[in-house]
């Protein structure tokens, strides 16, 4: 009797040491797939060191990856973790985060969307607080209310900002959207808001935005257009610089410009601007906002 409880003692064990390395391997590299066109994988060690290239072939005891020095396999036991990111992310030998305001400039939407199942929580000036939410890869939906201290529920803005794209390549994203505005207190004027426009040229690294809209209130739409032109250029792995300005073809024209910079995190940006316009003279207005990307 005690020989079979042994050999039963010994084949719970080898059970237990199997699960252990299955969910070891389920947690580093059980969903590791060869590489997608335009993507390059970063292989993390278990020594920390992290090796850059594609993963070509993937067997159930090992890596094959082509670097610039040539194929190498690697050991699935000793790689800590691989991540895939688009090529143009890596600046010498560092990977840089994707901007977590990818899908705005300031306050203006870009012609990039979130992605399915995508967030993010933005807030400008602290009193408006908004939340964004990738439905699909090319439908967004968003919302939020403003918060200003010592007003009643009533006497706040609520707003929401859907986004559709129509189309989207690497270089190339065009959107249309809405952003509407109301409140309690002026019920029999909202909604109010704009219908737009926006279309975005560029890379993550650099882009050119520009956009058209319209106005538009509970009564009628406007017949005066607003138009957009910003743009982003990264300078640094966690750096930005950020412009946004628009033409209001209402009487003799207006125009609103705006330059500051954007800082960025993993997940956190912050940017921070000046904003004037062609009939403030040389007063300028701060502006403060930051998105968090879950």
């Amino acid at each position: 009797m005690r020989l079979p409880m042994k050999l039963s003692r010994v084949a719970l064990l080898i059970l237990v040491s199997a699960m252990r390395v299955t969910a070891q391997d389920t947690t580093h590299t059980a969903n590791l797939r060869p590489t997608l066109e335009g993507r390059i994988a970063q292989v993390v060690l278990c020594d920390g060191s992290s090796l850059f290239g594609r993963v070509t072939d993937v067997t159930a005891t090992t890596v094959r990856l082509a670097s610039s020095v040539g194929d190498v396999s690697i050991p699935r036991s000793s790689i800590a973790s691989v991540k895939q990111v688009d090529a143009t992310a890596i600046h010498d030998g560092q990977i840089w985060p994707e901007d977590p305001s990818r899908t705005r400039l300031f306050f203006a939407p870009t012609g990039r969307m979130l992605r399915t199942g995508e967030d993010y929580f933005a807030d400008a000036y602290i009193f408006f607080p908004s939340l964004q939410y990738g439905v699909t890869d090319r439908v967004t939906i968003g919302g939020g209310m403003s918060v200003f201290p010592g007003a009643g529920l009533d006497e706040q803005l609520y707003y929401v900002t859907p986004k559709v794209s129509v189309y989207a390549t690497p270089g190339v994203n065009v959107a249309v959207g809405v952003l509407a505005a109301g409140a309690k207190s002026i019920s029999d004027q909202t909604p109010v808001g704009l219908g737009y426009g926006v279309a975005t040229f560029g890379g993550e690294d650099a882009s050119v935005t520009t956009g058209a809209g319209f106005g538009f209130s509970r009564a009628k739409a406007s017949s005066a257009a607003v138009l957009m032109l910003g743009g982003s250029q990264r300078v640094s792995k966690s750096v930005a610089l950020v412009s946004e300005n628009y033409y209001f073809s209402t009487g003799s024209g207006e125009l609103l410009f705006s330059g500051g910079t954007r800082f960025m995190g993993d997940r956190l940006a912050v940017d921070i601007a000046l904003i004037g316009c062609s009939s403030c003279g040389l007063v300028l207005a701060p502006y403060l906002s930051f998105i968090y990307r879950w």
